[in-house]
């Protein structure tokens, strides 16, 4: 969609007498400010769910039709706004279709050519992003250092040799006391005025929903087993043991497998995932027998050998695991952002996934 006349921003008299602007180039500069792009991509989806029209821009839902009956809405001026741009999406879309029909080599060289990189898909060397952020860029290499970084390696590849680690028994302070491990690796309690159990610890840096994990008497591996079975664990987040967002928590799971217990430590965002190596050197120096979750993909990540994924500005960088081939290994993703400066810098040392090629249906 191209940008349109300055005209369309509005009236120029109005903006100087409100004293937004002084003069026409000023008015100018303020349509491009807030308009920088002369042509601008979205994407547009429709959908249909019985007698319903559902249609999307950049994966939003804008608008709802019923088959039946036309639109309605309170404020009659919103209904003929969008009577007007759906006639108008309409006749483009048509527009679009014929020159497709027409010479779909020549559409998709085009649309090759000219897409916006805000709609593409693409991956990033993490050195290249740390080497064009600057001091923006988060650095666990630096902040871990090589001695952590060479321990994390060694537990990697012995936990490659080794088969699946087990406790015969569990209980919960033995829980608690492997999460002390990890909090004290990172120093969480190290200022504190007075001095914490490792339960206590546990109930500080915890998501706090243990469904009663704290109350439980914590040297009875009966007691364990009975509250890991009861019905009481169902929708709670005992193992969230640094509590954050969906994505930005760190875990120390808890699961029985043929009579006993594993462990596995999770936390890989690139937000966390140097506290979490913290955490898995810790616990490997003290011979606990645990899993590292995505261990495989964190090495290269806080090395700066691993990939972020690029993802369209309508996709919130979370989750976007199945949207990238498997073997790139993918676990970080980003949107191209809005730091003008830098985005010349980080199109050119990403690789761009080509296209999917535009075709009609029968």
């Amino acid at each position: 969609m191209e940008r349109g006349l300055v005209e369309a921003f509005g009236d120029y008299e109005e903006f100087k007498e409100s004293g937004d602007v002084e003069s026409p180039e000023e008015f100018e500069q303020l349509w491009k400010e807030y308009y920088p792009e002369e042509t601008k991509w979205y994407i547009f989806k429709t959908s249909k769910f019985r007698d319903e029209k559902f249609f999307y821009l950049n994966e939003k839902l804008f608008c709802i039709i019923q088959e039946k009956d036309p639109p309605s809405n309170q404020n009659a001026s919103v209904s003929v706004d969008y009577e007007l741009f759906i006639n108008w999406l309409q006749e483009r879309i048509l527009v679009e279709i014929s020159k497709l029909r027409q010479n779909p080599k020549a559409y998709n060289s085009y649309i090759q050519q000219n897409l916006s990189w805000t709609k593409r898909f693409g991956r990033i060397l993490r050195k290249d992003f740390w080497d064009i952020s600057g001091d923006n860029a988060i650095r666990p290499d630096r902040n871990l250092g090589e001695e952590n970084i060479k321990k994390l390696k060694v537990f990697v590849e012995a936990v490659k040799t080794g088969s699946t680690p087990q406790f015969q028994e569990m209980t919960a302070n033995m829980f608690f006391r492997m999460c002390e491990i990890c909090y004290d690796a990172n120093g969480y309690f190290k200022n504190a005025e007075e001095s914490f159990t490792p339960r206590e610890k546990y109930l500080n840096m915890s998501d706090g929903r243990d469904a009663g994990l704290r109350n439980i008497d914590g040297d009875s591996p009966e007691a364990f087993y009975e509250w890991y079975h009861s019905s009481e664990r169902m929708g709670a987040h005992p193992w969230e043991i640094c509590r954050g967002g969906n994505s930005t928590h760190i875990s120390l799971f808890i699961a029985e497998v043929q009579n006993k217990w594993e462990i596995c430590l999770a936390g890989s965002s690139i937000v966390r995932v140097e506290e979490t190596v913290r955490m898995a050197v810790a616990l490997f120096e003290n011979k606990i027998l645990f899993q590292l979750s995505n261990a495989e993909e964190i090495v290269p990540m806080v090395t700066g050998n691993d990939f972020i994924g690029i993802v369209p500005d309508g996709i919130f960088p979370r989750y976007c695991h199945s949207l990238f081939p498997k073997e790139d290994n993918i676990i970080d993703f980003m949107n191209l952002g809005f730091d003008k400066e830098i985005i010349p810098k980080i199109i050119e040392k990403t690789y761009w996934y080509p296209l999917e090629e535009i075709t009609l249906f029968a």
